[in-house]
């Protein structure tokens, strides 16, 4: 920051006022105080780590790369994440696709499975839930999108069949494309998705939080990179 006074650039430090770093002018000797604390960063930061961590780096990365701590780049995204969420579908969808994408969680690495509902024709996330593959977890996320969707398309899981309509339901591979290239895009845009890095989510709220990013900013609802 230049000097207020004379704009000169050569300053020293001259001790905290309350809890702001103040200068002095090497050349007129005023001091002057920052606009912001010294341990703030400017929001530029905040939001370039954010972009590198949805273009697929981890925190330890993107630390590196910006010259911060890894663990301010989670919290960070961590309270960016707590901030978003999908809006609720209130129109109608002509073709919803249904699947499931597993990954891990945790030390010992158990599997965490994310059921994902996608609109086919405006391709766009619609919702998601976080448990195991069983039925129960999927009704989770039927009960956010079964009055959505004048169609439901889904692969062979037994799952479906038990509580998606029969003449609304139809299975079929070849019926799940968007979808799956959702799914594609979440192993590529989130460290913590891919199959063999040495990234992955500890806890399961840290794999929400990071959905809940991923699927705004996809569909273009992430303000801070808007």
């Amino acid at each position: 920051m230049n000097c207020p006074r004379c704009n000169n650039t050569q300053s020293c430090k001259d001790g905290i006022v309350r809890g702001r770093q103040r200068y002095q002018c090497k050349s007129c000797r005023f001091p002057y105080t920052v606009s912001h604390k010294s341990d703030v960063k400017p929001v530029s930061t905040k939001r370039k780590a954010l972009q590198l961590y949805l273009e697929g780096l981890g925190f330890r990365a993107i630390g590196r790369i910006l010259n911060i701590s890894y663990g301010t780049v989670y919290q960070w995204v961590k309270a960016c994440g707590d901030q978003v969420s999908l809006p609720e579908r209130q129109d109608q969808v002509d073709i919803v696709e249904m699947d499931e994408i597993h990954t891990y969680v945790g030390f010992k690495k158990v599997y965490c499975w994310i059921w994902i509902a996608v609109d086919r024709l405006s391709k766009r996330f619609i919702s998601y839930v976080c448990g195991d593959r069983s039925t129960q977890t999927g009704l989770k996320l039927w009960e956010r999108v079964k009055d959505i969707g004048k169609l439901y398309c889904s692969d062979y899981w037994k799952s479906y069949q038990q509580f998606i309509p029969k003449d609304k339901h139809r299975q079929s591979k070849s019926e799940t494309y968007t979808v799956e290239g959702y799914n594609s895009l979440m192993r590529h845009y989130l460290a913590r998705f891919k199959r063999k890095g040495k990234c992955y989510s500890k806890q399961v709220h840290m794999i929400e939080k990071s959905l809940n990013l991923l699927m705004a900013k996809l569909n273009n609802q992430l303000p801070i990179l808007i």
